[in-house]
């Protein structure tokens, strides 16, 4: 009889794994920045306010947001992310969907100071020290086949996560 109960309750608890997952409403103001990528210019610093939903599961990340600048421009964001972890805790079967205003796009982040492109060692080391300044790191969405890209502040990304 407690056999036959474990294997009613095991996969439930396994499938329940998944669920813990956590999507939130958010809403508020930061600075929109569209810079040239081949000038390293910025072409328009902007206040702007964004709502969309995120969050994240054992399995899943979701970021949609939509920006809008003081201006009445908008632009809408996607960075979803599905994905497994394997038997040493690295990620496996990796897939994205990352869009600009319905277009296909890249996550980049860029110095603030420089834009200078960001590497992933470099932001890892960021990452690891115990106050992480990311003050001086944007987070932008850069269309796969342009050499602008809209940006946000990473800091404002990473408070969220």
């Amino acid at each position: 009889m407690i056999a036959k109960k474990l294997l009613v309750i095991l996969p439930m608890l396994l499938g329940s794994v998944s669920a813990m997952a956590m999507v939130g409403e958010v809403a508020g103001n930061t600075t929109c920045t569209t810079v040239s990528l081949t000038n390293k210019k910025v072409l328009k610093k902007t206040p702007c306010s964004f709502e969309g939903a995120i969050g994240a599961s054992m399995v899943y990340s979701v970021q949609q947001l939509n920006f809008t600048t003081t201006s009445n421009e908008t632009f809408s964001t996607v960075n979803n992310a599905s994905f497994r972890f394997g038997d040493n805790a690295e990620m496996l079967d990796l897939e994205e969907t990352i869009s600009l205003n319905d277009k296909p796009a890249e996550v980049i982040k860029l110095d603030s100071r420089t834009l200078k492109r960001l590497t992933e060692t470099e932001i890892n080391t960021l990452h690891k020290k115990k106050n992480p300044d990311f003050s001086k790191v944007l987070q932008c969405f850069k269309p796969l086949k342009k050499k602008t890209a809209f940006c946000i502040p990473y800091g404002l990304i990473y408070g969220m996560s």
